[in-house]
């Protein structure tokens, strides 16, 4: 499942991979990039007296070499003692958090919900309409995710013969190292 918010309205998309890609076991090519932990939170209260809403925690983190900003959020799962509904219940809290943060700051991202439900990429962007004409491709987070859709056949044309998709979106699309931060 995928979510664009170019425009700050936040709407889901369901998608088959087997229609996408003519095999349902198929992954995004971002669900390939090569991924570095941030840190990993138990969501536990420093004080035992605390009552705890989460048995499992959630790890946080970034993709590397891929095109377009990315943050990834995952359950930190291995204790024994998490259930399936403890770690969806602790992913959901936590990217919540995050997108409601780019809602109330008002910055457009694009999501896509892999491996079942348990691992989010987050990806803030820069507006559809700061961008300027040399994106020649739709940025829906299919396109961001690694299955491109062009505007036009031309621009088919021209990607597939020199342009490179993944300058375009490093350039025109993904936030830069200031935004990022």
């Amino acid at each position: 499942m995928g979510a664009d918010c170019a425009i700050n309205n936040l709407h889901f998309h369901l998608v088959d991979t087997e229609t996408i890609f003519g095999n349902p076991e198929a992954q995004f090519p971002i669900e390939e990039a090569e991924k570095q932990l941030f840190f990993s939170s138990n969501l536990q209260h420093l004080d035992k007296s605390e009552l705890n809403m989460y048995n499992c925690g959630v790890r946080f983190g970034e993709l590397l070499n891929w095109p377009i900003r990315c943050m990834l959020l995952s359950p930190e799962l291995g204790s024994g003692k998490e259930t399936l509904d403890d770690a969806q219940e602790a992913l959901t809290h936590a990217a919540g958090v995050v997108i409601n943060h780019m809602i109330e700051t008002n910055m457009p991202h694009n999501i896509l919900i892999a491996d079942e439900g348990m691992t989010m990429y987050i990806m803030p962007r820069k507006f559809d309409l700061l961008l300027d004409e040399s994106v020649n491709f739709y940025t829906s987070f299919e396109s961001l995710s690694g299955f491109t859709k062009f505007k036009t056949e031309q621009a088919f044309d021209e990607a597939t013969s020199g342009n490179p998709i993944a300058e375009t979106l490093a350039q025109h699309v993904s936030l830069d190292a200031e935004e990022w931060e």
